[in-house]
């Protein structure tokens, strides 16, 4: 049997008005899949006049062997699990920072 690690990252997304939200999503992403995300995409309904966001991603590692991004399934697991990144077994990679920008009238959808 083959053992295989898993990449995954919380990230905790908070708009220029104060509204905030968090979730797990696979790998370590990058700024287009935050904005892909359903996370992020049910956050900019909520706040769609913010100007812009602030990002954090912390990224994390569990399991040994082979790392390969963290299925859905796996997610659900993590998000169910209080305290997940806090255990011996999960290994913190990075984390970053950063502000998603947008245009004056506010967030939009429009892609």
């Amino acid at each position: 049997m083959v053992s295989i690690s898993k990449i995954f990252s919380f990230v905790e997304l908070e708009t220029n008005t104060g509204v905030s939200d968090s979730g797990y999503l696979s790998g370590i992403p990058d700024r287009d899949d935050i904005e892909s995300s359903d996370l992020y995409r049910e956050l900019i309904e909520d706040c769609g006049g913010s100007k812009y966001m602030e990002v954090t991603v912390s990224s994390y590692m569990y399991g040994e062997g082979e790392s390969e991004n963290a299925s859905a399934e796996d997610l659900e697991r993590i998000a169910a699990q209080e305290d997940f990144t806090q255990r011996d077994d999960v290994e913190h990679l990075q984390t970053s920072e950063f502000t998603i920008l947008h245009p004056v009238q506010g967030m939009t959808l429009g892609y």
